[in-house]
């Protein structure tokens, strides 16, 4: 008997939006409960797994996302820091295990940020712009709700890292610039750092105390990538652990003597088990492409949150065994994994002869091909990876190839690469993104005049700036939340970013010629491509002034501009009825303009 026609039909294309995402999660120490930050019914709140029953139940009904998650099997309580519609003003709450209303630490911090926190027993220790926007770390006791004023930043942003097993010391980062942040120990009245020189650039990151003198953590200090290094702390004595070849270990958690540690390879992860008291190091088979988050138990079991381009967030579970369990089960709505499209990864040579990596999405030969786009990630220190779009799949499965490459100033390519995107937002990225779209046309995959740019945050900057300086090779541009003029950027950037500004972007009196050169708005009177505009009214990193200027001149010059903004986000989508709704636009945007 024949198959079902019905059940043959290829999913719509609105289906591949119909997707949950997983901000982070914890498990408590017993492996009981699992709580996690996700958008399961349209907007983001806490849900729970009663382990080993995978079946979620909802905690709190606030509609926000939440950026950390803490179980306290003693109190009876849950903290976790939840921010207010995109607005990234993460404040500490605390809620019962069983659920309900989370109450705010402390009301006076409201509208401020929380930018990590560390647990110890009945402790929060954080770090909180309230009062100094170079940050304070706070101690705070859940059980007599008294807060405590440790450290505060004087010279740059200072953020807790890590707590003494006994609770009595902690770690600190400072952090100058987003390629150096140094680490020092606290303890009683001395600052010592966790390297030899900590004024050499380095960054520092996912420190961990093994006991009260031997603290891990990874670094790329004097190397290109990030390595395991540790400090003993009654000698003074740093020590590189383990590094892998241009491989950049991003995330580590340990259970006593192993360690499993999370390395960024280009565009994907991988994982590996390493023994410190034998040195023995195993490959660890992955179920998704690239690794959110990763924790460890006494039991030996690993907990991973992942993604893939092909894949939704997931949380896994590896057993002692090495047997992974997918915890969560999510999938896009009513699609198949191999209705899904996978990308290419392809090199191609810039204008210096630097390679640069990209992912190549293409529709199934069965479409009409409609055109092709050019994908700008943000950051800009960021990069496009084996991550699940809604919009790109969106997109392919229309008709259109998307071209996404990591130009430098991206992460996963070394220090190097990474710190050419510095005081040169508009140099090299662009000239980088020009040779990506010659490679396009030369390889029969677009035609010069017939390209759209599109990309959020820094890649909405560099979609406006190509739009100014090479429109020859486009037919549109859409913006989501770019900056349009480098000088207001700057002078709006949150407080707590404004010392690391004049190293990122440039000191706007010292580099005037040089951010003039770089800003968008320089060349309004050269753009004359049609645009799509989006922005989030809350959004704290890119003011909407930035968009709204862009709409505004292009209007005035006659030119087509759409501007869409949402009262209720931020820098980027919280709430999945406005995620839908923006890409909805943008595909009949991009209809019209490829007619």
């Amino acid at each position: 008997m024949g198959e079902c026609l019905i059940l043959l039909q290829k999913p719509e294309v609105e289906q591949y939006f119909h997707t949950v995402e997983i901000g982070t999660f914890s498990v408590s120490r017993d492996e009981k409960k699992l709580v996690f930050s996700t958008n399961l019914k349209g907007e983001f709140n806490l849900w729970a797994m009663d382990l080993p029953n995978n079946f979620p139940y909802q905690l709190t009904a606030i509609n926000q996302n939440s950026s950390f998650i803490h179980i306290h099997e003693d109190e009876h309580l849950i903290t976790a820091a939840f921010e207010h519609d995109g607005d990234e003003n993460y404040q500490l709450h605390h809620l019962p295990l069983s659920g309900g209303k989370p109450v705010p630490f402390d009301k006076e911090e409201n509208r401020s940020v929380c930018y990590n926190a560390c647990t110890f027993n009945h402790e929060i220790y954080y770090s909180s712009n309230h009062e100094n926007p170079l940050l304070n770390i706070y101690r705070f006791n859940l059980k007599t709700n008294r807060k405590e004023l440790l450290e505060s930043g004087k010279e740059a942003p200072i953020v807790v890292a890590a707590v003494s097993p006994n609770g009595s010391d902690y770690i600190f980062i400072e952090t100058y610039t987003n390629t150096h942040a140094a680490c020092f120990y606290q303890a009683d009245d001395k600052k010592i750092p966790l390297v030899p020189d900590p004024s050499f650039p380095h960054i520092i990151r996912d420190v961990r105390f093994a006991d009260e003198d031997t603290v891990y953590f990874l670094t790329n200090y004097q190397e290109e990538f990030s390595y395991l290094a540790s400090f003993t702390l009654s000698t003074n004595e740093f020590r590189q652990i383990l590094k892998f070849k241009d491989e950049e270990i991003k995330m580590f958690t340990s259970n006593g003597s192993t360690f499993y540690l999370a390395s960024e390879k280009g565009v994907k992860d991988h994982l590996y088990q390493f023994e410190t008291t034998t040195g023995d190091l195993a490959t660890i088979d992955l179920p998704c492409d690239i690794l959110k988050k990763i924790e460890s138990y006494s039991s030996g079991t690993l907990y991973a949150l992942g993604i893939s381009s092909h894949q939704i967030d997931n949380i896994f579970k590896r057993e002692v065994n090495g047997e992974w369990i997918m915890l969560t089960n999510n999938k896009a709505l009513g699609i198949n994994e191999r209705n899904m499209i996978k990308p290419e990864v392809i090199r191609y040579p810039s204008y210096d002869g630097l390679s640069i990596e990209a992912l190549l999405f293409k529709p199934d030969q069965d479409l009409v091909e409609k055109g092709t786009i050019l994908w700008l990630h943000g950051g800009p220190q960021q990069a496009e990876r084996m991550k699940y779009r809604p919009l790109i799949q969106y997109l392919v499965q229309s008709g259109y190839t998307i071209f996404a490459p990591n130009f430098r100033g991206s992460t996963g390519y070394g220090a190097t690469f990474q710190k050419m995107v510095e005081k040169d937002w508009g140099g090299g990225p662009r000239h980088d993104c020009v040779a990506g779209m010659e490679w396009l046309i030369e390889n029969g995959h677009a035609n010069k005049g017939k390209i759209a740019v599109m990309g959020g945050s820094y890649g909405g900057y560099l979609s406006l700036l190509l739009a100014g300086r090479h429109g020859d090779y486009l037919c549109g541009v859409i913006d989501i939340f770019g900056i349009s003029n480098l000088f207001t950027f700057v002078e709006n950037a949150p407080a707590s970013w404004r010392t690391l500004m004049n190293q990122m972007v440039g000191n706007p009196e010292e580099d005037f010629d040089k951010l003039v050169a770089a800003s968008p708005i320089t060349y309004v009177e050269q753009m004359n491509k049609p645009m799509f505009i989006v922005h989030g009214k809350n959004d704290p990193r890119v003011k909407t002034v930035e968009s709204e200027r862009m709409a505004e001149r292009m209007k005035e010059k006659g030119i087509d501009a759409e501007y869409l903004l949402f009262e209720d986000e931020g820098h980027g989508f919280s709430k999945k009825k406005n995620e839908m709704e923006a890409n909805k636009r943008i595909r009949i945007f991009l209809d019209r303009i490829f007619k």
